[in-house]
């Protein structure tokens, strides 16, 4: 009998042992880890962005050509300036807090061209002057790089540079003229549409402030060479002779431009912000005895 006893009685204490191993593993399962903050508000890249500019250029012409004036020893004189409105769009990317690339395209409207020449005409045995008047549009594709200076206030200056092409075109050209010598009086001319695809390239610098996690307005200069135009051919509206186009060489302007840039990613306003790690600890192990 006490041999039996004995038995029982370790029996129950391995019994007992064993329950309390096993209640001990029933630890409630750990929650899952958090999930990862989203970086992106759509579907496209953080670094890409979408731009849109307007503004007004202060448009002049290094000098004027047209070769029958050349031809006689002629010069011209009294060029103007003239005000030039732009708008345009493009789609960038942005590596870094520092440097951004883009491509833009832009049309250059109600910009005009005058000038005045003064040749001598053999034929008449006296000079000749003419005034020319005309309209210059553009169309205008740069590849632009920039270079942003820092952050303060959510204030950001940046200076760029870009390179690409124009198609300058140079309409409703007239030529208004006065003849002196064997026979005085006036002379009129007109010449059809002219266009010339050139080298283009700009100087840049401006400020960026950013206005909320995706939206950044920008304020800036830019110093634009937009190449050569020139018009089709001079014709003479009473005698119908048809002379060379006038060229326009060297274009250039001093842009003045505002504009914004949307960015599809989720930064914060002035720069990221580090967000601290949240930890999970698992709840405390219930033991039942």
């Amino acid at each position: 009998m006490g041999s039996l006893k004995t038995l029982a009685l370790a029996g129950g204490l391995a019994l007992g042992v064993s329950a309390a191993a096993q209640a001990a593993d029933l630890a409630y399962a750990p929650p899952p880890p958090p999930p990862e903050p989203l970086g992106l508000k759509g579907t496209i890249s953080s670094g890409i962005y979408l731009r849109g500019d307007i503004g007004v250029g202060v448009q002049s012409v290094g000098k004027y050509r047209q070769d029958d004036v050349a031809q006689f020893g002629g010069r011209f004189f009294g060029k103007t300036d003239n005000a030039a409105f732009f708008g345009g769009v493009g789609i960038g990317y942005r590596f870094n807090n520092w440097l951004r690339f883009d491509v833009t395209g832009e049309y250059r409207g109600a910009g005009q061209i005058g000038v005045s020449d003064i040749v001598f005409n053999p034929f008449n045995n006296g000079n000749q002057t003419n005034t020319y008047k005309g309209n210059l549009t553009s169309l205008v594709t740069l590849f632009n790089g920039y270079f942003d200076l820092g952050t303060w206030n959510c204030l950001t200056p940046y200076i760029g540079a870009g390179i690409g092409f124009s198609q300058n075109r140079i309409s409703g050209l007239t030529d208004q003229g006065a003849l002196t010598g064997n026979f005085n009086g006036a002379t009129l001319g007109y010449a059809n549409s002219g266009s010339k695809t050139d080298l283009a390239w700009a100087l840049m610098a401006g400020v960026g402030y950013e206005v909320n996690k995706n939206l950044t307005l920008e304020v800036g200069y830019r110093y634009l060479n937009l190449g050569d135009a020139q018009s089709g051919r001079l014709v003479n509206a009473f005698t119908g002779q048809i002379q060379a186009p006038l060229k326009a060489k060297d274009i250039e302007s001093h842009d003045f431009r505002i504009g914004m840039r949307w960015n599809f990613g989720d930064p914060n306003c002035c720069g990221p912000v580090e967000r601290e790690p949240i930890a999970y600890a698992p709840p405390p192990v219930v033991r039942k005895y």
